[in-house]
């Protein structure tokens, strides 16, 4: 089965019990989004994606080999 890395950024980080990254096997197809609602990660907490270094949204698909980056919004000001 195919396999991707998904990394979590900042507090997103605590969806993966606070490690930085995780390789997940994955159904050729499946949506980023659909791999986040896997780990229980709300949809409304990402901001930026990016998949192998691309910028991304939640409805791309995955075919396996990705390294997929989920950052979540930063406030400021």
């Amino acid at each position: 089965m195919p396999r991707v890395k998904l990394n979590l950024y900042a507090g997103l980080r605590a969806y993966l019990g606070g490690k930085p990254s995780v390789e997940l096997e994955i159904e050729p197809g499946q949506t980023i989004g659909g791999l986040l609602d896997r780990l229980g990660v709300p949809h409304e907490q990402t901001r930026i994606l990016f998949v192998n270094g691309r910028a991304a949204s939640l409805s791309d698909k995955l075919t396996g080999g990705e390294q997929i980056g989920v950052f979540p919004a930063i406030g400021g000001g």
